[in-house]
């Protein structure tokens, strides 16, 4: 995924769905905060969807949740819908997936 996201500098949003992940370790922690910390640094904002409970409560405890730059949504197409209107794409007339994928943002 770091990789996608250096060969597409105009990349500004990424959603991480989160529907198949039903607990984190230490280790994935590390790895999310990693991975938040590059994309970050990168100028891409991080939002995450359909995060489980169990998920959810264990990313405010490490405080993951403290400093994401993004949003989390409870649905992935809710989170596409808004980061669409986020992202604030000139031609709003064109359907969103298409003008997304023209522009090589999925």
């Amino acid at each position: 995924m770091l990789e996608e996201v250096t060969d597409q500098p105009q990349l500004r949003h990424l959603i991480l769905m989160s529907s198949a992940v039903n607990a984190v370790d230490a280790s994935a922690l590390e790895s999310l905060e990693a991975m938040k910390q590059h994309l970050s640094d990168s100028g891409v904002t991080l939002h995450l969807s359909e995060v489980k409970g169990p998920v959810m409560d264990a990313l405010e405890r490490a405080h993951f949740l403290h400093d994401l730059t993004g949003q989390v949504f409870m649905s992935h197409v809710a989170a596409f819908n808004a980061v669409y209107i986020i992202a604030n794409i000139d031609d709003a007339a064109q359907d969103p997936p298409d003008l997304w994928a023209a522009r090589g943002m999925i």
